[in-house]
């Protein structure tokens, strides 16, 4: 029998494939896209992906817990079904590898200037290797243990108290954006929470005692309330337009930390963000490869392993500098949003025309 996941390790996996390396711009975007006190709309965008995965709850209650792919394949010819994991599976890659190398870029200028930042991806690109050759069951308890290991750095937030002020919020709500407020400024800090939608391939590890999504719920909650503690850190910290000028908040509030054993206290705390970001480009390399596993089934899922992470590599090529990746980023990002409110939807019409019916299952 395989071993069924527990809501706990649910719960600590959906917040570190969030937290990924958009949290380190997270409050200059919602000043320049939202504006003062941007932390209500941020707020207002978590409930919108509070929605988003109440759908796929109904998605995993309506197909009694099977899988994504035994509900497609049970009403659309794999011949339509595998142009689609195909080009899933190359977006998810992309996503996984962008978002790393990114990662990587910021990594390299804090503190390996010197160093080329391809072979520091490289080197990600072996742990992402190391990763994808278990199961998805071991892949979770990884994460586990990574949240556990980096969780200690919100025990910094009081540090700032001393040099924290509200007056620095305004009274003002929403006003001073850069361009206006506009759908695809919300959709630039919506992102921030793409990664919850890869619950779907957490169906077949699931059951009654899972409570698969009182896990995922609780997830989001959590990096909601991470990334609240971010936002009006830097909101209280710094000055509004200060925010919108900084590229990295996060990181320049880390700078002010001063302790008398180490200089630069940004260089200590930087890297346990490689295990949040590590695990957000595993999970996507995961759906990928669970996508062309389905393409190929006689092929052994930990064979996937050593060619999807040598294409993580090569599509790391692309991006020499930040604001390149950055800019790809923000390309995948915005077409996985789309992904992630197309496709329980596609689901749940699937399942009606299917023939299955909703049904309630008690804990699910």
């Amino acid at each position: 029998m395989k071993e069924k996941l527990n809501g706990f390790h649910v719960a600590l996996l959906i917040y570190m494939i969030e937290l990924d390396v958009t949290v380190f711009m997270l409050p200059r975007m919602v000043a320049v896209h939202i504006g003062t006190n941007g932390w209500i709309g941020y707020l207002g965008l978590s409930l919108i992906a509070v929605f988003n995965i109440w759908l796929y709850r109904l998605v995993y209650r309506a197909g009694g817990g099977r899988s994504v792919f035994d509900i497609s394949e049970a009403v659309l010819p794999k011949f339509v079904l595998f142009p689609v994991y195909g080009m899933l599976s190359l977006l998810w890659l992309a996503l996984g590898a962008f978002a790393g190398k990114s990662f990587v870029l910021v990594f390299q200028t804090l503190s390996f200037q010197t160093s080329p930042p391809m072979q520091i991806f490289a080197i990600y690109c072996v742990l992402v290797f190391l990763l994808l050759g278990k199961d998805l069951y071991s892949i979770v308890k990884a994460s586990t243990v990574f949240f556990l290991l980096s969780i200690w750095m919100i025990l910094l937030a009081p540090y700032f108290f001393k040099d924290w002020s509200y007056h620095r919020f305004t009274t003002f709500l929403f006003k001073g954006t850069e361009n206006g407020f506009s759908f695809s400024g919300l959709l630039d800090v919506y992102t921030v929470f793409i990664g919850y939608e890869l619950c779907v391939f957490l169906f077949p590890l699931s059951d009654v005692k899972t409570k698969l999504f009182k896990g995922v719920f609780a997830g989001h909650a959590l990096i909601t309330l991470t990334n609240l503690i971010a936002i009006l850190i830097s909101f209280g910290f710094f000055s509004f337009e200060e925010v919108k000028i900084l590229q990295f908040p996060v990181i320049h509030t880390l700078e002010y930390i001063e302790l008398p054993f180490i200089n630069r206290v940004e260089n200590l705390v930087f890297p346990f963000f490689l295990y949040s970001n590590l695990v957000t480009t595993v999970m996507f390399a995961f759906a990928a490869r669970s996508a062309l596993g389905r393409m190929l089934p006689r092929v052994e899922a930990k064979r996937f392993a050593l060619p999807l992470a040598a294409v993580l590599f090569a599509l790391g090529f692309l991006p020499s500098i930040f604001r390149e990746a950055a800019a790809l980023i923000r390309l995948t990002y915005f077409t996985e949003t789309g992904v992630a409110f197309a496709l329980p939807l596609l689901l749940l019409l699937l399942l009606k025309f299917g023939g299955n019916t909703y049904r309630e299952a008690s804990g699910r």
